[in-house]
This record gives C-alpha cells, sequence and structure tokens, in this order.
C-alpha cells in the first residue's frame, strides 16, 4: 500500500511539471507564431485548432494530477495526509474553472464571416497572458508537490 501511495504522489507530480510545462510552451511558442499570421481569419482558425489541441492534450494530465494526488490523499493513513495533497492540485481545478471566463471573442463561431484583426489579436493577447498565469498558477501547484515529496521520504 506504501508503494503506492508513493507512486500515485509521483505520477501526480510528474503530472502537474508537464502541465506546466505545455501551458508555458503554448503561450510563449505556440501563441506567438499564431500572432505572425497574416490574416485575422487565420489566426481565429489557428487559435481554435491549437486551444482544441492543447485541451486534448492537457485535460488528461489535469484528471492525472488532480485524481492521483487525492487518492494518495484518501489512501494515506491519518499521519500521512499532508495539505500539500489538496493544495497542490487545488490550481489545476481552479483553472479549469477560470479558463472558461477568458474565451469571449476569440474562438471562432464555425461560420465564415467577417472578423476583425484587432478583436482577434487582442483576444489572443489576453488570453496569451491569461495561459502564461495559469502556467504560474499550476507550476506553483508543482513546486509545492515537489517540496511535499522530499518532505514525506525525509
Amino acid at each position: 500500500m506504501n508503494r503506492l501511495i508513493v507512486a500515485l504522489k509521483i505520477s501526480g507530480t510528474a503530472a502537474l511539471g508537464i502541465l506546466t510545462g505545455i501551458h508555458f510552451n503554448f503561450s510563449l511558442q505556440t501563441l506567438r507564431s499564431i500572432l505572425s499570421l497574416n490574416s485575422p481569419s487565420q489566426a481565429q482558425k489557428a487559435f481554435t485548432v491549437a486551444l482544441g489541441l492543447l485541451r486534448s492534450t492537457a485535460r488528461p494530465l489535469e484528471l492525472i494530477a488532480t485524481t492521483s494526488l487525492a487518492t494518495a490523499w484518501f489512501l494515506s493513513p491519518k499521519s500521512g495526509r499532508h495539505p500539500y495533497l489538496w493544495i497542490a492540485s487545488a490550481p489545476v481545478l481552479l483553472s479549469i474553472v477560470f479558463e472558461r471566463f477568458r474565451l469571449t471573442g476569440v474562438e471562432g463561431t464555425g461560420t465564415d464571416e467577417e472578423v476583425n484583426g484587432e478583436v482577434i489579436r487582442l483576444g489572443i493577447d489576453e488570453y496569451q497572458h491569461w495561459v502564461l498565469v495559469r502556467g504560474g498558477i499550476i507550476g506553483t501547484g508543482f513546486l509545492l508537490s515537489l517540496v511535499g515529496l522530499y518532505g514525506d521520504h525525509k
């Protein structure tokens, strides 16, 4: 049972680390490339596709991180139920909830109507900032989880 708990903690921590890297890469590389496209409609379509790929990659990692850390907490004996397991996974859950409010005006509607280039650029710039903040929040959970793992094995 002890090995299972350790494996759950390590897998949750690893998932948080990978999530941090994915969000920083998306913000610093992918969105910059999208902003360099010539046409606003191309940028909007590329953003919608890239966001779908980000979600399909990040959602399973978010699920792995939160469920493995929560399961480790539930399976731990009373003396091993450290609050860092919940605190490290809480930023992931909060960032999922707040993401819904950050996408207004940026995602495509699926129609070929005229798009305003300034609105698209402003929306992508704001979302780029949000993804950096989200990566930092998840990265804080990752660092907290690393410190907690270190403290568990000391």
